[in-house]
């Protein structure tokens, strides 16, 4: 069986270590003893092979991975890797896809220490994950998510290192209610607040501050009328914007060129077989 995880854009500005946006970008993973065509062995210490082993996997088998995912890039890279580990454990060990893929969640959120990357690549949509549970929502199928990932990564646990110990209350505040309007804009479909909703105080200004180069892609982005919001993504250095279908391409032919740009669907399927 070859399994698939899509990664995430997780934070969406405000929404630190709660929400996230699956994209349809694959991790796909093999068993057995001979991978498929164009397949990399997972080492000992990759994130796929550690969490197949902590979901029961049995340490013997060979596994086999394949991904567009750049890693260190702030698209879920190591999430989408442990969910689809996981996953494949508890599907090799005879479990359905349902508790197999709750069985991922937990595995993969105790793994990644925080469970916003994992869940959107468990459920796909639009996540909100906070207390041990995880709600889902739709997301409009004439949207798009733009991604523009620079050459140089970032180390998500230097940035977090970086963020500072304390917030104030109003900035505490702002943040909160700019991830509430988030939910609330998917929620009732009036996308016309995202703009507001991508705002924050709690991380993304101080990680912005220590990759201009992502700061001024964001703000180039937010200066055009297609982009419904814009963010930095998980840690960085990628930034995300959410655009209209049939603006998308036009918004991404404007960004510095030499950097990787993609126009993603958002995923709406989460872990699963990759032939389901």
């Amino acid at each position: 069986m070859i399994v698939t995880a899509p990664a995430s854009s997780a934070n969406l500005g405000p929404g630190f270590d709660c929400l996230a946006l699956a994209l349809d970008l694959p991790f796909r993973l093999a068993g057995g003893d001979e991978g498929p065509d164009s397949f990399h062995r997972a080492e000992e210490t990759h994130p796929a092979a550690v969490a197949f082993r902590a979901a029961g996997g049995d340490p013997a088998t060979a596994l086999w991975w394949h991904s567009p995912i750049p890693p260190g890039r702030g698209l879920g890279f190591s999430g989408a890797a442990r969910v689809a580990g996981a996953y494949l454990a508890g599907r090799r060990d005879g479990l359905g896809h349902e508790d197999a893929r709750r069985g991922s969640l937990v595995v993969a959120t105790d793994l990644e220490g925080h469970a916003d990357n994992a869940a959107a690549s468990v459920h796909g949509g639009f996540v909100v994950a906070a207390a041990d549970r995880v709600l889902r929502l739709e997301v409009p199928g004439d949207l798009r998510v733009l991604v523009w990932s620079p050459r140089r990564s970032t180390s998500t646990d230097a940035s977090r290192r970086g963020l500072p110990p304390r917030v104030d209350l109003e900035d505490a505040a702002f943040s909160v209610g700019r991830a509430a309007l988030w939910v609330a804009a998917l929620a009732t479909g009036d996308l016309s607040v995202l703009r507001d909703a991508c705002e924050d105080r709690l991380h993304q200004d101080v990680r912005l501050a220590q990759r201009p180069d992502s700061a001024g892609v964001r703000s180039q982005l937010l200066d055009r009328p297609q982009v419904l919001a814009a963010w930095l993504s998980g840690s960085g250095p990628s930034v995300a914007a959410l655009v209209r279908a049939d603006g998308a391409e036009l918004v991404a032919a404007g960004l510095p060129e030499g950097d990787e740009v993609r126009v993603l669907p958002v995923d709406a399927s989460g872990v699963g077989p990759a032939d389901a």
